[in-house]
């Protein structure tokens, strides 16, 4: 009977452990940031930038890329990032919003220098449906002039250029990319250029999504003057009164937002007590 209990005592504390070996931790995501942070800044100062504007090992005294980068503070979910860029072309048009479309060529790398995705051709992609590196890198640059041939090809030039150097929290995350081309928490890098820029209106109203900001946050889906739960950049009647946005155009001049019929300050198209 002895022997039976201590079996069991045996089997239980083996059962007891093999669970706390199989614990799953909890992500901490201020952790990773700072982890993140902590490898992108040793890779810029242990890579420089060469004559033909690739990113190579130092290995003679040139000068890192921390010398070279800026960086700008973001928070997103109350987590603190620093996304690192370089600018090699400013560009010379238009500089985008979060939610402008850009037509662009990339090569993303992780800092083990390993390609996972790359695009020589221009192709356009909707900054809002980017990952956040993107979507807050591409507004450091400006797209170009486009040169159109008799042949009617085109071409670009004084276009925007550059590097991203962005930690997993602004990129793919714990989850990793849809593909497994992208581990879980890997800081990526894209060389990136700016040839071009769609400024877009997302619900066809004539303003465009850019002015719908009201509070100048850069965050498109907390602006909802009517209280609809349809933020306006999506919204066609944005103060609810069931004239359309576009039709609150007093003066015929297809702006909306240089009316304000009662003089009280508010365009009517965001006044419900003017239609």
């Amino acid at each position: 009977m002895k022997i039976k209990f201590i079996l069991f005592i045996l089997a239980f504390g083996l059962l007891i452990n093999a669970c706390k070996k199989d614990e799953v931790v909890p992500f901490n995501a201020k952790e990773q940031a700072v982890k993140d942070n902590d490898s992108i800044v040793k890779y810029l100062e242990t890579y420089y930038l060469n004559v033909d504007g690739d990113l190579e090992l130092i290995d003679a005294g040139q000068t890192p890329l921390m010398d070279l980068v800026e960086v700008e503070d973001i928070v997103e979910n109350d987590i603190a990032y620093k996304l690192y860029y370089l600018v090699q072309e400013q560009g010379t048009q238009i500089q985008p919003k979060r939610i402008d479309s850009v037509l662009s060529t990339y090569k993303g790398t992780t800092l083990n220098n390993y390609t996972f995705d790359e695009s020589q051709k221009f192709i356009w992609l909707p900054l809002s449906q980017t990952i956040l590196g993107w979507q807050y890198g591409f507004t450091h640059f400006k797209s170009g002039v486009k040169v159109i041939n008799p042949d009617e090809s085109f071409s670009y030039v004084d276009y925007g250029k550059g590097y991203l150097f962005i930690p997993s929290g602004l990129a793919y995350g714990p989850s990793g990319s849809q593909t497994g081309s992208i581990p879980p928490n890997y800081p990526l890098i894209f060389k990136i250029t700016l040839q071009d820029v769609n400024v877009v209106d997302d619900d066809d109203d004539t303003v465009l999504s850019i002015y719908e900001d009201l509070n100048g946050n850069s965050n498109l889906t907390d602006d909802d003057t009517d209280g609809d739960e349809i933020p306006n950049y999506l919204d066609n009647d944005d103060d609810g009164d069931g004239v359309l946005t576009i039709d609150e155009d007093a003066n015929g001049d297809g702006n909306p937002r240089n009316d304000d019929t009662d003089g009280d300050g508010i365009a009517d198209y965001l006044d419900a007590d003017t239609k």
